[in-house]
């Protein structure tokens, strides 16, 4: 290991290639044919979509790191201290700095995204400049059953989750994740994680069709990745973008349209596209504050405070676990 590696170190638990290729083809055995948004996160995909985040449309990143600037006194008194800071989708790592900054009592970060490379590049950076902070890396589907690393201190937790990446799941996965994670922390521990809030349908519709088609290629980046990881031979060029916003359930559809009929082989599959088929490839749902809220209680999180940006756009939520042995935040024998 270089002396740059040595201020951090990652621990690998990525998908292996069958489990990615066991969820591409299930996902295109479906109807309609789907396939998982973590798909999305290679190298390039990663590339793309720290791009997608600077464009003049995407107003979630800007909106977010303006509330996080907003609140640095009354978050930093909500933080326990010491803390270590975990937060789930990483990515590049630029809310990251944000939180380090603002978060003093924070001596241990750990970072759990999908892509290993977004770790390396993120925690070589970070680990230069905080040179008194602990930086651990996983590489994992942090969307599946998941354990801590058993090397992390025992400080009470801040689970971070940025980027309204919550949206990615139905609802009821939603609750299942939330639910997941509410088990594995303690009630001295908290979530700050964000949410992005229905508006007006326009606002939507360009954030996720932006002028230079950079979420176009971010899109069928994921085609590019299953030709290469899996064999397949999707024809890239010839499926286009297209995102709307269903007002009915709340969320953006994001798909890949077919421009023709034709076959794709995958390790000894074949799938049978029509002209003008569609792949579902993310959905993003969308909440008011109170939704997100119940969906949270349902989960076992108790809400303690929100914020919003100007313009109501997103909003930052920090909550704690039920206490273990409760109902509600209410211990059993008192029901």
């Amino acid at each position: 290991m270089n002396q740059e590696r040595s201020r951090y170190h990652i621990i690998d638990r990525q998908p292996k290639s069958e489990d990615i290729l066991t969820e591409v083809l299930d996902g295109l055995s479906q109807r309609p044919k789907r396939l998982p948004p973590k798909l999305f996160y290679d190298a390039q995909g990663s590339l793309l979509f720290e791009a997608i985040t600077k464009q003049p449309e995407y107003y979630l990143t800007r909106a977010e790191q303006a509330i996080l600037d907003h609140i640095q006194e009354p978050l930093q008194a909500l933080v326990p201290h010491p803390v270590t800071l975990i937060e789930l989708g990483s990515g590049s790592g630029a809310k990251t700095r944000q939180l380090l900054r603002h978060l003093p009592q924070a001596t241990t970060y750990v970072a759990i995204d999908i892509s290993l490379d977004a770790l390396h590049s993120a925690l070589s950076a970070l680990s230069q400049e905080f040179l008194h902070r602990q930086f651990i890396g996983v590489a994992a589907d942090y969307g599946a059953a998941f354990s801590l690393p058993q090397t992390i201190d025992k400080n009470p937790k801040l689970l971070v989750y940025l980027g309204s990446t919550l949206g990615n799941f139905d609802p009821p996965e939603a609750q299942e994740f939330l639910e997941r994670w509410a088990q594995n922390l303690s009630s001295c521990d908290a979530l700050l994680i964000g949410i992005d809030l229905k508006k007006q349908a326009s606002i939507l519709h360009h954030a996720y069709n932006d002028a230079k088609g950079i979420t176009a290629a971010f899109n069928r980046n994921v085609l590019t990745r299953i030709n290469r990881e899996c064999g397949a031979n999707f024809p890239v060029n010839h499926f286009s973008h297209h995102a709307e916003y269903q007002a009915q359930n709340g969320r953006i559809a994001m798909y890949l349209v077919s421009h023709y009929a034709h076959r794709v082989s995958i390790a000894g599959h074949e799938f049978v596209f029509e002209q003008g088929e569609r792949i579902l490839t993310e959905y993003s749902y969308k909440y008011t504050i109170t939704e997100f809220q119940t969906l949270a209680r349902q989960a076992g999180w108790i809400p303690l405070a929100v914020w919003t940006d100007p313009r109501n756009a997103f909003s930052l939520h920090y909550l704690r676990p039920f206490p273990k042995g409760t109902k509600d935040g209410i211990h059993e024998n008192e029901i």
